[in-house]
């Protein structure tokens, strides 16, 4: 990291923050303790799209659709590729979410690979083990740095319970090419990464209301947390969770998911199929577990639970299900198209936009 170091003032706030020359802007500011708005963390989102009032910065690696090269001349940047070349001024965003949640600051570490599973065809679950815990809350994600490629560095959901926080679970789709997630297959026990967090502000919060939970493929992991979280701490909430995928076969954690009806009050998990096969609809028992953890044993799930498993994709369900949507939170974790579309049908359903929490899973630039 460069030792030059500038000063980040936020109006109207008046919040003050130094900027390391060689770390993004967002970076310097969470490590520092200061909330801004973010999301994806590889310029794709523009959740952090602020605006400079004064001073210059380098844009970084941005995608063109969420900043534009007017918006880049009006004054505009995306925090999480931004580095600063002098002082900054930045108009401060109002974070309507504020809600009183301690802030955590990220950390470095080296993790070990404890445990590698291919669960399909193109997800991976990984466990790693950390020399001493992470704090994080539930739909938080890490950045995993590729190997053999310093400086590349990837977002990953944690999947595991923030009770347990010296193992962490991610779930990786592998992407041909991808810089971390295409050398996935030459992974083994063993093997050590360096990773930070915890990052993400789509994490669960504390309410009164019901919650509702919708994924599909490897959007699951970040809400996989924050059941297996709730079912630890036996939280009085109602949950519901919608997953979507292709086949049984890509349903990952069935068992488990089953299971915590069993284990948290009030949980319902209503998986659908946008490509079944013939006898999908009409299974019998789950079969093999598609679980990363495989030393828990899990039961078979009722014949009136499997007759839940639906065809068509998750906004289907939803639309059918879900009357009115008012009364809920929901956590929204996949595709960006899967997000627009289940964000938009809640809201025409009646839920408040700011109870809408949202990951949208952007690949790399």
């Amino acid at each position: 990291m460069s030792d030059e170091i500038f000063r980040a003032r936020l109006e109207p706030s008046g919040r003050e923050f130094s900027l390391y020359s060689g770390e993004s802007i967002l970076n310097s500011a969470l490590r520092q303790r200061i909330l801004l708005q973010y999301g994806c963390r590889n310029g794709r989102c523009s959740s952090c799209k602020y605006f400079l009032i004064d001073g210059e910065v380098d844009f970084g690696k941005v995608s063109l659709y969420s900043l534009s090269e007017n918006e880049k001349e009006e004054g505009w940047a995306l925090l999480c590729q931004a580095r600063a070349l002098s002082d900054l001024t930045i108009r401060d965003q109002d974070i309507a979410d504020r809600d009183d949640a301690p802030i955590l600051t990220p950390r470095d570490e080296t993790a070990e690979i404890s445990a590698i599973e291919k669960m399909t065809e193109s997800l991976w679950g990984l466990q790693l083990v950390l020399p001493q815990p992470l704090t994080f809350y539930p739909g938080q994600f890490i950045e995993v740095e590729a190997p053999g490629r310093p400086g590349s560095w990837r977002c990953y959901s944690i999947a595991s319970s923030a009770a347990n926080s010296e193992h962490i679970d991610l779930v990786v789709k592998r992407i041909d090419g991808g810089e971390f997630s295409g050398q996935v297959e030459r992974l083994a026990r063993g093997f050590r990464l360096a990773v930070r967090g915890p990052y993400g502000m789509n994490y669960l919060r504390d309410s009164d209301r019901p919650i509702l939970l919708v994924a599909t493929g490897s959007g699951l992991a970040p809400l996989l947390s924050i059941l297996r979280s709730s079912a630890e701490r036996r939280d009085p909430r109602s949950f519901q969770l919608y997953y979507g995928a292709r086949t049984a076969a890509d349903l990952i954690f069935r068992d488990e998911l089953y299971s915590m009806e069993q284990r948290l009050p009030h949980f319902r998990f209503q998986p659908s199929l946008s490509a079944p096969t013939s006898t999908d609809l009409s299974l019998g028992s789950p079969g093999s577990s598609t679980t990363a953890d495989r030393s828990r044993p899990v039961p078979n799930p009722s014949p009136i639970t499997l007759s839940r498993i639906s065809a068509g994709r998750v906004t289907q369900a939803l639309q059918r299900d879900i009357a009115d949507a008012s009364p809920f939170d929901a956590y929204i974790c996949g595709h960006p198209e899967m997000c627009d579309s289940v964000a938009t049908l809640l809201l025409a359903k009646g839920i408040p936009e700011n109870r809408i929490f949202r990951d949208d899973f952007y690949p790399a630039v």
